[in-house]
């Protein structure tokens, strides 16, 4: 497992957000990530990053933790491809359980592509349950399932 620096994200990371989230499946609008971050901004977001431990502290993944009511949303989780399937995913999952869990939220929610199933397979391992399927929810059709646990999220013991 990689142990990175874990860090809240601020405007001046907006390169090596970008730079992921070009990457992604389900990359954000540029605009979006950039309002998000500004220091004046009304968003409810808050942006967690994993960094390498160089010198040189290149972004490694992210994740934005949103509100839905009074529970928290995991709104993304992106990993740059080549730190893939190392721990970085579960260690920011880990940071936004604690800070969900300092916003007073006592669960947290998300969705996820039907057939993702490395992520199904990492939410479920940090105790996720699918509640209900959003059927043709992404933009190519595809179904989402939305899961949900329980804060302060926990390693599950279940294969």
């Amino acid at each position: 497992m990689y142990v990175p620096e874990i860090d809240f994200l601020t405007f001046e990371d907006l390169p090596g957000i970008l730079r992921i989230n070009a990457a992604s499946s389900c990359s954000w609008p540029e605009e979006v990530i950039r309002s998000d971050l500004k220091q004046d901004s009304d968003s409810e977001t808050t942006y967690i990053g994993a960094f390498a431990t160089t010198a040189e502290a290149p972004l490694l993944g992210y994740a934005v933790l949103g509100r839905e009511k009074r529970s928290g949303l995991l709104m993304a989780l992106v990993v740059d491809e080549v730190y893939r399937r190392k721990g970085i995913g579960r260690q920011l999952l880990a940071a936004i359980s604690d800070c969900a869990v300092y916003l007073n939220f006592r669960r947290i929610k998300l969705k996820v592509r039907k057939s993702n199933s490395g992520a199904i397979a990492l939410y479920t391992q940090m105790s996720f349950v699918g509640e209900t399927v959003r059927r043709g929810y992404y933009s190519n059709g595809e179904d989402a399932i939305i899961m949900s646990a329980s804060l302060p999220l926990k390693l599950s013991t279940r294969p």
